[in-house]
């Protein structure tokens, strides 16, 4: 280590890497891969279920394991083994659920790296043309009473789910992390799942130290994972709350924003990157 700039680059995925349709600019792909050539560590910290993920690891050559559900999990891809795993207390899980069927909420219910909803809805819907995952619907999901999924996800209008997130956060307090990952999206995730401290235990298993880490996001809720990184990057379309915290904003995903950081930061060759 010392030779690059970077040792560990985290690299949100929506709305960094892949776009609302789910697709990622080749550009994009072959600078993260070109950095991960040069001996950095890329890892995808996304929001995503694993299983979502996986696709765009190969797609960019990259070797070090992923970041998921929002940092409650690392899976490495080359051997299926999970290097950290924290889940939601079944009981606290089970009032979630309950609060759903009760009144009529869509809930995103992940366990063992499979996405459950109660039946197909407008919401199941958006949620896989974001994302890709594929959704399967069981019936009620008080069938899995007392499982310990890895997250949950409601999923409504912006309003409701801001309306939702006092409630439940007045209702579970510290018992559980609730954010909004999305406008649309509260998830509930074990307190001790987040991005930062998930990115932390990686970059401690790997021997590099917090200053040589580089984030680079876009949502809220990479507002943990940049704050803690030695460097961070703000896409152009980030929040306004993300943008006050990077300490450089990099253009648009539209405009390729992550490889431009990348070449920049790394002294990549341009042409290679941006061949047409």
């Amino acid at each position: 280590m010392g030779s690059l700039p970077f040792d560990l680059v985290a690299v949100d995925l929506d709305g960094t890497l892949a776009d609302e349709h789910n697709r990622c600019s080749p550009v994009d792909l072959r600078a993260m891969r070109a950095v991960a050539q040069l001996g950095a560590s890329v890892v995808i910290a996304s929001g995503r279920m694993h299983a979502a993920t996986e696709r765009f690891w190969h797609e960019a050559g990259l070797n070090a394991p992923i970041l998921s559900y929002n940092g409650a999990m690392i899976k490495h891809p080359r051997d299926g083994l999970v290097w950290f795993h924290l889940t939601v207390p079944a009981p606290l899980a089970d009032e979630v659920v309950d609060f759903c069927e009760s009144y009529g909420y869509h809930l995103n219910y992940y366990l063992n790296d499979h996405l459950y909803v109660k039946e197909e809805t407008v919401w199941s819907r958006l949620y896989h043309q974001r994302t890709g995952s594929v959704v399967e619907p069981v019936g009620s999901l008080r069938r899995f009473r007392g499982q310990s999924p890895t997250k949950l996800i409601l999923i409504d209008t912006p309003e409701t789910t801001d309306y939702l997130r006092e409630r439940f956060q007045e209702r579970f307090g510290e018992r559980l992390n609730i954010i909004k990952s999305n406008d649309e999206y509260l998830e509930f995730m074990h307190p001790g799942a987040n991005k930062a401290r998930t990115l932390q235990r990686l970059a401690y298993r790997l021997g590099v130290p917090r200053e040589r880490v580089l984030a680079i996001g876009d949502g809220n809720n990479d507002i943990p994972m940049m704050r803690w990184a030695g460097y961070a990057v703000a896409m152009g379309n980030a929040k306004p709350a993300v943008k006050e915290l990077a300490h450089q904003i990099a253009p648009p995903i539209e405009q390729n924003g992550l490889a431009v950081a990348l070449v920049e930061i790394f002294g990549l060759n341009r042409e290679e990157v941006f061949v047409s």
